[in-house]
Order: C-alpha cells, then structure tokens, then sequence
C-alpha cells in the first residue's frame, strides 16, 4: 500500500485509504504524466488519454477541497465542465480572467486532452482556470520560472505577460499551479484587427514579454501559436470583433515546461544548450545541437508574428524589410529580444495615424 504524504496526518491518512479502497496508485513520477504525441493506433492514443483521466478523476476531491470543479471527461473528448457552479465570466472580465465571447458553456468544453499535464477547471465563484502539473518532488525548471514570475516585484512589471500563479497546491510531492484560463489565438483570425494599429499592438506585446522573460533568465524554447493567449474565452469557429482594443485586449505566454532558468547574472549571448527540437524551431529549419535558446525564442516569435504584421506589407513596405532584417542576420549575430523591441518601435513610430488606422490588406502573410 503506497503511503500519500500530505500537508496534515488527516489528509495523508484519507489519501492512503482511499487509494487502497479504490485499488488504484497514484503516480507521481512526471514522466509518466508525458504529453501525448502519437495519435496512431488510435486505440492506444485513447487508453493513454483515460490513463491520464484517471489520474485527474481520482485527484478531483483533492481540488475540491481548494474551490476548484474539474471539468469531466466521463463521455468522452472533449471534457465537458462542470454543471455546477454556472461559469460567471462576462464581456467585461477585469483582469486576470478572460473576457466572454461564448455563448453557450458547450464553447468552454475541452479538446486539449492530450496535454496531459493540464487541465480546466472551475472555481466556486464560477472563474474558469487551469490546472497545471509543473514538478514533481524534485525542482523543475518549470516551477522555478513561475515562482520568478510571481514574485510581487515581477507581478508589478507591465512587461510581464504571463499568466498569474492564483494558487499553487502540493499532493505527495507534486506541485500544481493553479491559473486563469485564457483563449489560443493571439496569432490567428478568429479574433479580427480593426487596424494595422492593433497588429503592432500585439507584437510589440510579445516581444515586450520576451525581453521581461529573457531579463529574468528564462527561455522558453516553445513559442508557438498554442503557447500564445490572450484573455478571451469562446469558440474559435466564428469570427469576434472589436475583442483587440488597446486597453482591453491582454497576452500572455504559456507552456513552460520546455523552458529553461539561468542564474540572474548569466550572459545571455554566452549561453549554449542542447536545443530543444519543438514545432517552431523545426518549422525554422534549425539543426539539433548546440544553440543560444534566447536567440532561438527571438526567431521563433519572429516567425509566428511575421505570419501576423506582415500583411501590413501591402501598403507599408518597411514592416516587411523589418522582418527580412532579423532573417538576414546570422544566427551568432541574432539580435536580443530588447534590440527587435526597439526597431520594432521605430518603425511604429516612423508611421503617421492615417497609415496606423488603416485596416489590414489581409488575414495571414506566407511567403510573400
């Protein structure tokens, strides 16, 4: 019979009881708890789904306790969330919860299974969040960077655009964060640009982000569109307006689990790792190997805000010779996420309100 360690000789005897009357052990090895990335055979991609549900199900009383109601995966993908209470979300959320698009709570349902270590909830005053699984009983680099980003001096920089750590929970040497739930989308039509305005608003947002991260001694090393938020929840099927007015509209960086941690006083321009081979630094073409991962996280937002401002190319030659500056640099003369910050705000500030009102020529930019 494994023995759960809790805060208090109450819990940790409820844990182990109810372990061993269900039959069921816990396991708290995070290699177990590995995000899922093989979908054929079907069959084994969705007995390791209820493999994970298990683990979730079996912890929900655990998160209860703490005001947080899973969402429920008992008929199947995608989870579903909980009846009560009601989601309390409104088109006007203040900060940190998202801002309401959806119409009907089935928008809010859950496809992202896979990921494993993450899961939605809802708190009893009806916020939705997400439950993160970020260590186990050993330091991870992933809890070290939210606990750099969450200190009240970090939390009091509007450079920093990640999520808040609203709750952080232990059970048997795990560690799991709690956070709002923000939508994916930052970088694609779902929610549509007014302006050209307001797509220089969210790449400088990111890079400002980057550069808090990279001052702080962070690479991310998975900056990808999935990892990307900003604070609205519905459903990406239909088309928002009006959702990116300055002030309003708020993004965030996710996903750390890839990210790395340095000391404080590192130099950032000597730093050399493996590389971490993720979808964007595979989609840049870059080699596995040593590498600068500050310098691969500056071309990996380049690549997915490219996609984004580059359409203002149509009328603004400059944004695209912004972008073929940073791809015709070598990768050892990458520059810093500060240094694109700054051209980046040159360039806005080279243009006048009437080309900055315009709306966008388009939705994405591919190659020209």
């Amino acid at each position: 019979m494994k023995l759960f360690r809790l805060d208090s000789l109450s819990e940790t005897v409820y844990w182990t009881y109810r372990s061993w009357r269900k039959g069921y052990t816990l396991t708290n090895d995070l290699r177990d708890w590995a995000q899922i990335t093989e979908f054929r055979p079907r069959e084994v991609a969705l007995q390791k789904i209820a493999e994970s549900w298990a683990r979730w199900q079996f912890l929900s009383p655990f998160f209860a306790s703490h005001g947080l109601h899973i969402y429920d995966l008992e008929e199947g993908i995608p989870a579903k969330p909980p009846k009560h209470p009601l989601s309390q979300h409104t088109s006007t959320e203040a900060w940190p919860w998202a801002r309401r698009v959806y119409e009907d709570e089935k928008e809010l349902c859950f496809n992202f299974v896979h990921a494993v270590r993450v899961w939605p909830a809802r708190d009893d005053n009806g916020h939705e969040v997400m439950i993160r699984l970020v260590s186990g009983s050993e330091m991870t680099d992933e809890l070290r960077a939210f606990q750099r980003l969450n200190t009240p001096k970090a939390r009091s920089d509007p450079r920093n655009h990640t999520l808040p750590a609203l709750k952080y929970l232990r059970f048997d040497g795990m560690v799991f964060v709690v956070m709002p739930r923000w939508g994916s989308g930052p970088f694609s039509p779902f929610a549509r640009f007014s302006t050209i305005s307001e797509l220089f608003d969210l790449v400088e947002s990111f890079y400002e982000g980057l550069e808090f991260l990279h001052e702080n001694r962070i690479a991310h090393r998975d900056i990808y569109s999935t990892n990307l938020l900003m604070n609205i929840l519905g459903d990406g099927g239909n088309y928002r307006f009006n959702m990116r007015k300055l002030g309003e509209v708020k993004y965030a960086f996710i996903d750390f689990d890839a990210c790395l941690t340095f000391p404080e006083d590192s130099d950032l321009d000597a730093v050399r790792v493996e590389r971490e081979m993720r979808t964007q630094v595979e989609r840049l073409k870059l080699e596995p190997g040593m590498c600068n991962p500050f310098k691969d996280d500056v071309l990996c937002l380049a690549l997915e805000a490219q996609g984004m401002l580059r359409v203002a190319e149509h009328s603004l030659p400059e944004v695209g010779q912004f972008f073929d500056w940073i791809w015709a640099c070598d990768y050892e003369e990458t520059p810093s996420a500060t240094v694109v910050l700054q051209r980046l705000r040159q360039l806005r500030g080279s243009l006048n309100d009437d080309q900055l009102k315009q709306p966008p020529a388009g939705m994405f930019w591919a190659r020209g």
